[in-house]
């Protein structure tokens, strides 16, 4: 069996350890020997630790259907890598919290839980709203969320 190296000649953004990753995603998604299809794009970006939205993808990618490491590579150094996620929810939970006080409506998360985005099962639901305690006016920290989030990532 013959393994062929992939290497990234110089990409001054990426760390060794970022570049290696790369090889590696880039490597487990080929479409044919050196050439990554654009729709897997967003996969490999995920893995390398970026986060790049429909807007950065179309630009970037134009016209193209296949991309080579080096494109890759130059894509990536154009996003921010290992994003805390911590602070991704804490940026999602804020956008509910309407006066800055660092709390949510229960009955509003409950909401958007089971219907936004990837949706939840309710029995999903559920559970994870035993995590928060409830204040009096039926509100949750967030906080509590994501430090449940942060611990069983």
């Amino acid at each position: 069996i013959v393994v062929k190296q992939l290497h990234i000649d110089t990409v001054m953004g990426l760390s060794a350890e970022d570049q290696s990753l790369l090889e590696e995603a880039f490597k487990l998604h080929e479409s044919a020997p050196g050439q990554l299809s654009a729709a897997s794009l967003p996969e490999v970006a995920r893995i390398c630790g970026a986060n790049p939205n429909d807007d950065e993808l179309q630009k970037f990618l134009g016209n193209k259907t296949t991309l080579s490491v080096q494109d890759v590579a130059s894509f990536l150094e154009t996003q921010k890598l290992h994003q805390d996620p911590t602070q991704i929810l804490t940026d999602a939970f804020a956008m509910f919290d309407s006066e800055g006080r660092g709390v949510i409506d229960a009955s509003e998360f409950r909401t958007v839980m089971a219907n936004l985005g990837e949706r939840f099962q309710m029995h999903e639901v559920e559970e994870l709203m035993r995590v928060p305690e409830l204040d009096a006016d039926g509100r949750i920290k967030y906080d509590d969320l994501i430090k449940f989030a942060a611990r069983y990532k």
